[in-house]
């Protein structure tokens, strides 16, 4: 599984063609993250949380939500 924020979409998606992993996870948060208070961190930690959960115990399902 690969985490990053909204800005790399679009890179994470040409990566994982390149290196024949179409289906790799990947668990997108809100950009930016390094310039955020640490409270606000852990509001975007929260609400990705279940979309976590999805993907380590269903990847299958998660797989099919990725654009």
């Amino acid at each position: 599984m690969t985490f990053i924020t909204n800005a790399f979409t679009a890179l994470a998606k040409s990566e994982k063609e390149a290196f024949g992993a179409p289906d790799h996870p990947v668990l997108v948060v809100q950009h930016p993250i390094g310039t955020v208070k640490i409270e606000e961190v852990n509001k975007r930690a929260e609400a990705a949380f279940d979309q976590l959960i999805e993907i380590l115990l269903a990847p299958e399902a998660a797989r099919a939500k990725v654009a």
